[in-house]
């Protein structure tokens, strides 16, 4: 009888070796998983989307009360991303083909991307007086980090619109990336490489300096990269005039 309980005690005693041993195992294995999963590179973020420079949906600007003259609006950047900045407030330019008196007001919204959940900027604001190029330079306290994109949405209401949805957006991205000096010379030479800068600083010295052929010569082909080169000989009228902030009419 001794016998038989001595080998009972000792299966037990296998059998809970076996058990440990199988669990430590397992404990072991999962460890190694962890550590495996761990030192997996992160998923890279998402592409962005190609910018909307014209506006779309279910609204065409034809059928628009604030455009009767078959043109549409257009954001002046490229539809293929990134585009670029070095600056903390870049400046956006977009063309306008018809009158203040058209629109009730527009509404300019910068928000960190991917996710959109964080709002860096919004102003809402009206137009110059006569139709043409316009233009909205972020705040110099906008956080816009090195290395970061950013989606902006510019939108109009038009002055006969109805229901309190945009009746014309158009949207795109904005990437932050550092100055160095061959971006420097990219800007100084007018190429399209940083887009947002080397766009602003022609437009600028071309509204000083309408008659100069040299930078309407610079103009012209910036434009001429985003097809958009029949809106070279249209006016660069201004920047847009912010509202205060309760003061929207809707």
């Amino acid at each position: 009888m001794r016998n038989f309980n001595l080998i009972g005690k000792c299966s037990m005693i296998l059998v809970a070796l076996a058990i440990g041993c199988s669990l430590q195992a397992v404990s072991a294995q999962t460890v190694s998983d962890a550590v495996t999963i761990s030192q997996r590179p992160p998923n890279p973020p998402p592409s962005p989307p190609p910018n909307d420079t014209r506006p779309g949906g279910g609204l065409s600007p034809q059928d628009s009360s604030c455009n009767p003259l078959n043109r549409s609006m257009q954001a002046l950047i490229p539809v293929t991303n990134p585009v670029l900045t070095t600056t903390n407030s870049p400046t956006f330019l977009f063309y306008i083909p018809f009158a203040a008196d058209q629109v009730q007001f527009g509404e300019f919204t910068l928000l960190a991307w991917p996710g959109e959940e964080q709002r860096l900027h919004q102003i809402r604001f009206t137009l110059p007086q006569t139709p043409g190029i316009v233009s909205i330079s972020l705040p110099p306290q906008t956080e816009l980090q090195e290395g970061n994109s950013y989606r902006w949405y510019f939108q109009l209401y038009c002055q006969d619109g109805t229901g309190t949805q945009p009746d014309l957006t158009v949207n795109g991205m904005v990437e932050r990336v550092a100055l160095t000096p061959d971006r420097e010379r990219q800007i100084r030479d007018a190429t399209p490489d940083i887009w947002y800068d080397a766009l602003a600083q022609v437009a600028g010295q071309l509204q000083a300096s309408p008659q100069d052929a040299q930078l309407r010569e610079k103009w012209r082909s910036l434009l001429q990269t985003i097809d958009a080169e029949d809106l070279a000989q249209e006016a660069i009228v201004g920047s847009i005039i912010p509202l205060p902030a309760a003061s929207s009419g809707r």
